[in-house]
């Protein structure tokens, strides 16, 4: 588009400008090429058969410092989604992961039979992995893409959104 405009036109910052334009026109938002390859084929999640069967898990992070805590990590029942937030610190390892699960959910929910989770180095280490084979339970990973599109694993990306921007709002709010 800018080619077409500089054969007949020309000012400082016309590039700028057009891309400007473009990027607050309805019409050309909504007639923008994809230059993706489609997206396959969506595989919904099955829908848990109770509380606490089936577990979702992440990290948000990193967050300003406070009392030397700067991420949460947030887990939810995919069944009610019921969230339980935990103070941590980005560098937080598998091993710590771990206690996390006994103290703060097993202990009162339960062992889960499916827990899923991104691909982070803590949900994905040899640990966990044998961790999660010891107890019995199921654990799925899910790539960023698919994780955002799929059932009950959307409503834990809006809740850590969502506490994302609360967390945000109140510590700007406050200084």
């Amino acid at each position: 588009m800018v080619e077409l405009l500089k054969r007949t036109y020309w000012w400082p910052g016309l590039k700028e400008d057009v891309k400007r334009y473009i990027q607050g026109c309805f019409k050309c938002q909504q007639n923008k090429v994809q230059h993706q390859r489609k997206a396959g084929e969506l595989h919904p999640l099955e829908i848990p058969q109770g509380p606490w069967q089936e577990i979702s898990i992440d990290i948000i992070g990193p967050l300003p410092k406070s009392n030397r805590m700067d991420a949460i990590v947030i887990i939810v029942n995919r069944f009610t989604k019921m969230i339980c937030l935990k103070a941590t610190t980005t560098n937080i390892s598998s091993e710590e992961i771990a206690k996390i699960y006994r103290d703060d959910i097993w202990k009162l929910h339960g062992i889960p039979r499916k827990i899923l989770s991104d691909r982070g180095p803590q949900f994905a280490s040899k640990f966990m992995e044998e961790f999660t084979k010891a107890l019995g339970t199921k654990r799925q990973l899910l790539t960023v893409v698919a994780t955002t599109r799929r059932n009950g694993t959307r409503s834990m990306l809006t809740s850590a959104k969502l506490t994302e921007g609360y967390l945000v709002v109140g510590i700007y709010k406050r200084t």
